[in-house]
């Protein structure tokens, strides 16, 4: 780490010790390329302000690699978990209708890929813990200095894995809108194809229902109150990052048929606020696996006593 990313570092100490959430209401999302670690912590990180990274992936493999012939012969056997959303029931509706499915890769890139098929399916559930080779296809951008990374990969994939996930997903297909666990801060990477997203400040939870909105077609009638919200609306392309700050509300629905990769991180910048988050499910297990972060090497003893 440079001299100038320590001084960072200090300072972000001095937030974390204060466990606040903060976050600057935006009107747009930038899109900034050629950004260093320093510009980005002080203009974006430490005010907890998303913004759209036009570069970060340039020197990935996985942009010319990846694609539906390549996780079709290569995880073509491989089960995942996809959205299901009812062919007959009407846009508007289907946040409401969804229902899971288990899929084999092979299985489901026929399905979309299919002009006869009247299914309309989202795999998220693919995660790319459990095939780590896969990581060899990417570079961890130099903004986010993942300390999960640190722990075991067995106790990563028992409570991580379902936070590092490939979405193959279908076009006009969406997760719905949602804010991530823990305070974890997240960056989403596109592949191939666009996305089109809403971002909600976390301000404007008092009019999100809990985000049974669908913010692409909002029913105000059964959802007064987001008329109130201030939603702000962006588009990744293919190659872009999007980083989401901790507790923003996110809706992405993909526009053309999308792989994208979406990660929760954990670092200096949102460490104590995590920990929080933890602590807030499980006291006992929270205050362990903040342990481990601080010394990886406890996790497997205290897996095999079965303290996690």
């Amino acid at each position: 780490m440079s001299s100038s990313s320590v001084s960072s570092y200090s300072k972000s100490q001095q937030y974390n010790n204060k466990c606040k959430l903060i976050w600057t209401p935006v009107d747009s999302v930038e899109r900034r390329s050629n950004l260093s670690y320093e510009d980005f912590v002080r203009e974006y990180a430490s005010v907890g302000k998303p913004v759209i990274i036009t570069d970060a992936m340039k020197n990935w493999k996985a942009l010319t690699k990846w694609n539906m012939d390549f996780f079709k012969s290569e995880y073509g056997s491989v089960k995942a978990f996809a959205m299901d959303y009812k062919a007959e029931t009407s846009m508007k509706d289907r946040m409401s209708e969804q229902t899971y499915v288990e899929i084999s890769i092979a299985d489901y890139i026929d399905v979309i890929t299919s002009s006869a098929s009247d299914k309309l399916l989202y795999l998220s559930e693919f995660h790319i813990g459990d095939h780590p080779e896969l990581w060899e296809d990417c570079e961890d951008p130099i903004y986010f200095n993942n300390w999960y990374k640190k722990i075991p990969l067995t106790l990563f994939q028992k409570y991580i894995n379902h936070s590092y996930d490939i979405h193959i997903g279908q076009k006009n297909t969406s997760v719905g809108l949602h804010y991530d666990s823990y305070h974890d801060t997240a960056w989403v990477a596109v592949i191939s194809g666009q996305k089109q997203v809403v971002l909600l400040s976390p301000d404007q939870e008092k009019y999100l229902y809990k985000g049974q909105v669908d913010c692409f077609n909002p029913d105000l009638e059964k959802f007064p109150l987001y008329a109130n919200a201030k939603p702000v609306k962006c588009i990744i392309n293919q190659g872009e990052l999007l980083y989401i700050p901790p507790d923003w509300w996110h809706h992405l629905k993909n526009l053309e048929d999308t792989i994208s990769l979406a990660i929760n991180t954990m670092n200096e910048w949102s460490y104590e606020l995590i920990r929080q988050g933890f602590l807030e499910q499980n006291p006992i297990k929270g205050h362990i696996f903040s342990l481990i972060i601080k010394f990886p090497f406890l996790g497997k003893p205290l897996m095999a006593v079965g303290l996690l």
